[in-house]
């Protein structure tokens, strides 16, 4: 597979090195982003991030994941897909691309971020701070996972927690870590390491941290000031569903061909021999859907193919909603 004429500037001499690299789409471009900002990821924004691995030193292996963020644009999440597409061609269309969705990312994208992603609202369009700009903000998060941990930022209110779940609050001076009474061992032991990250990372090593029991009495110093920030003590409510909690389910696999951007549904037996080099086709598993490139298609075709599935995705998502 041929390396296109026209590479975008940020692409080049990308995947020249085991590690993994991070570029962000602002004003519909990628742009790298600084080592010091991998791991924290604006709901606002879409990135791209490659990474590039050398089993026993031989021959080079790429994962190019492309990232939404719940508040980005369509456009912003289309220019990501179709700039994913450019990248594997730069890379000799020898990378596994993935389609990571804030809040259900994949295993293997967040085992390259020890302990977690910091996911942070706003994002490129709204604006950013320089560091002497900012101002610490308090933030409550979730913590969920017993392997790979994921962190949401949550309203900063008693509504948000539960009995179920850890929870971190990060204050300017002081870390809280929230135990439901029913949250999982596991959990809160991640949750210690994600605090040691936030402590490493936005406080300079230098912050206190406190573990607040659920049910434990406030007259303890520590819950004492944790209820303190809520207003006062008062009895949390019962956890809620929410998309976060939602399984979704796998079904019978179907296979779609993809000409032109368009989907064809393919009722023909799912062998290997369908699968022709010249063609893309989409085949949908219901949890999952996998794009299967030939390797002899063109660089606008594989564009076609990607933008194809995001509109399908967004269709899926839209009618998720209504139920």
């Amino acid at each position: 597979m041929s390396t296109p004429k026209v590479v975008d500037p940020a692409f080049q001499g990308a995947g020249q090195k085991v590690g993994i690299e991070i570029w962000r789409i602002e004003d519909f471009k990628p742009v790298a982003l600084p080592k010091s900002d991998y791991g924290k990821f604006y709901s606002g924004d879409s990135y791209i991030v490659l990474q590039t691995t050398s089993p026993k030193g031989g021959a080079y292996l790429y994962d190019v994941h492309f990232w939404i963020g719940k508040d980005s644009s369509q456009d912003e999440a289309g220019t990501a897909a179709i700039k994913t597409v450019e990248l594997d061609s730069v890379l000799g269309g020898r990378a596994v691309q993935y389609r990571e969705l804030q809040g259900y990312e994949s295993d293997k994208f967040l085992s390259y971020f020890k302990p977690c992603i910091i996911p942070m609202e706003g994002g490129f369009a709204s604006g950013f701070k320089t560091p002497e700009e900012e101002t610490f903000e308090t933030r409550l998060y979730i913590c969920k996972g017993k392997r790979a941990i994921r962190i949401k930022q949550v309203p900063f209110a008693r509504s948000s927690l539960n009995h179920d779940d850890v929870f971190i609050l990060d204050t300017e001076n002081k870390i809280y870590q929230f135990n439901g009474a029913n949250s999982n061992i596991q959990e809160r032991a991640k949750s210690l390491e994600v605090i040691q990250h936030l402590k490493e990372k936005y406080h300079g090593c230098v912050c206190d941290v406190a573990i607040v029991d659920d049910g434990k009495l406030q007259a303890e110093s520590d819950s004492g000031e944790f209820w303190v920030l809520f207003g006062g003590f008062a009895p949390i409510g019962k956890k809620t569903v929410s998309d976060d909690d939602v399984v979704l389910e796998t079904t019978a696999p179907k296979l779609y061909s993809i000409n032109g951007g368009e989907l064809k549904f393919e009722d023909i037996p799912l062998t290997k021999a369908v699968l022709e080099n010249t063609r893309c086709f989409l085949l949908d598993c219901g949890a999952e859907m996998f794009v299967w490139v030939g390797r002899v298609t063109q660089l606008e075709d594989r564009k076609a193919a990607t933008k194809a599935v995001e509109n399908s995705s967004l269709i899926r998502k839209g009618q998720r909603q209504q139920e």
